[in-house]
């Protein structure tokens, strides 16, 4: 999945930093649902500027996240400490259970964060997320502006 790494940084991180190029502060990423698999976490990690939070329900999750080397969180989406995400610019997630999907978006709205989903194979998106085709890989995206 390093196709999502790749359009989250040339579609999001890089247009922010051309843009504000005298703008020194960081680019805040929040992965929600990390569970177990860090790799694109861990990729995007690797990046100048780029404050990277990982969000799980799962305790255990949390601390495997940590041992990595990451900024980690137990947070549950459904009645979530909105203090994390307000100052975001980007939330993704990789293949989260539909039900969650409105509880994401919810917050991207709330403080007009853009949203990147990669679903899970065949899954139809949510309303108000947007099908992109990347790389022959479906991605699905809110962008508030």
């Amino acid at each position: 999945m390093d196709y999502v790494c790749d359009y989250i940084i040339k579609n999001y991180y890089h247009v922010k930093n051309e843009n504000d190029k005298k703008n020194s502060e960081s680019f805040k990423i929040i992965e929600i649902g990390v569970g177990y698999y860090f790799n694109i976490a861990k990729s995007l990690n690797n990046h100048e500027n780029l404050n990277l939070i990982v969000i799980d329900a799962n305790n255990d999750a949390v601390e495997k996240a940590e041992k990595e080397g990451l900024n980690a969180f137990v947070d549950d989406i459904f009645n979530p400490k909105l203090d994390i995400y307000k100052d975001a610019d980007l939330i993704y997630s990789i293949r989260p259970p539909r039900d969650l999907q409105p509880f994401i978006l919810n917050i991207c709205k709330k403080y007009g964060i853009s949203l990147l989903i990669k679903p899970l194979y065949g899954e139809t998106p949510i309303n108000d997320l947007k099908l992109i085709n990347y790389k022959g890989n479906a991605l699905y995206c809110f962008n508030p502006y």
